[in-house]
């Protein structure tokens, strides 16, 4: 599909659907804790059956200050080809401060601690990114054991208000380079350069969120969801959709669902024919 037509064929779903659920609200003066639970399926996979992941995530925000701390666990059920089933826990901190009332800097530190894939387990995410009304840039770093990711996100966002609707949209585009790949047979068959591009909308009507999204263009060992989220296995995604509702309960306390289809290829079996679907509910609680 030429470049074009993938950028409009976003533009069109995403504009349907409205948007993916913001990965975050502002909550100047308080603080958040976020619980959440994701079923994962996977179809035709050579490696993987499906899973359950676990999250918690301890939010504060100062006046001139973020910091987010995150720990997850993902429990995966995998085919009679692998030995043991997988068992992978994530630890994320993340500390933003803002510079002006429209400029930001953020910093992000991960750590991947897993019991099967020993040439991502122990690996270190590093970012440093900076946002200046509604453009962001990120610049990411994954330190592998054998090799290493450089990932370069740039995003643009538009937001409007119309009484009590807000509507937010946001182009992203992620630049990936993998850096000594041929050391290992984990990531020798991946390709050296990728690129891929998403869409995002965000609608807030009362106590109402409606969103939805769309990447299109290859990704692999991509950080995804703001730093929140690290695709550390050799698996290269295609296609990706998102769709979530979220209803405030009362003054502090948020739900949400979500809905995610993914179309990936686990790279060193060339195995291309994987579907990935996962449904994801979170609380957060404000005090």
């Amino acid at each position: 599909m030429k470049p074009l037509n993938t950028i409009l064929l976003s533009a069109l779903l995403c504009s349907s659907l409205y948007a993916k659920e913001e990965e975050q609200h502002h909550h100047e003066g308080s603080s958040n804790i976020k619980i959440n639970y994701e079923t994962l399926d996977f179809s035709h996979s050579k490696k993987k059956e499906d899973g359950q992941r676990y999250g918690v995530e301890i939010d504060h925000e100062e006046k001139n200050q973020h910091f987010q701390l995150y720990y997850e666990k993902t429990k995966t059920n995998t085919t009679k080809i692998i030995p043991k089933d997988l068992d992978v826990k994530k630890y994320t901190l993340k500390y933003q401060y803002k510079l002006t009332p429209k400029e930001r800097l953020s910093f992000l530190y991960a750590k991947i601690d897993d019991n099967l894939m020993k040439e991502t387990n122990n690996g270190n995410i590093y970012g440093i990114g900076y946002n200046n009304r509604g453009v962001g840039v990120t610049q990411y770093l994954s330190d592998y054991p054998h090799f290493d990711v450089y990932q370069s996100d740039l995003k643009y966002s538009i937001k409007k208000k119309f009484d009590q609707l807000s509507i937010k949209s946001t182009l992203i585009g992620k630049y990936i380079h993998l850096k000594d790949k041929n050391s290992n047979g984990f990531s020798k068959k991946a390709k050296t350069d990728y690129f891929t591009a998403g869409l995002k909308l965000h609608t807030h009507y009362k106590g109402y969120h409606l969103g939805a999204g769309a990447y299109m263009g290859k990704r692999i060992f991509a950080v995804m969801k703001e730093g929140f989220k690290v695709q550390h296995h050799a698996m290269e995604f295609k296609e990706s959709y998102m769709l979530g509702v979220g209803h405030a309960l009362g003054d502090d306390i948020v739900a949400h669902i979500r809905y995610g289809y993914h179309k990936a290829k686990e790279v060193p079996i060339n195995n291309d024919k994987v579907k990935v679907e996962n449904i994801s509910v979170d609380i957060v609680y404000k005090f």
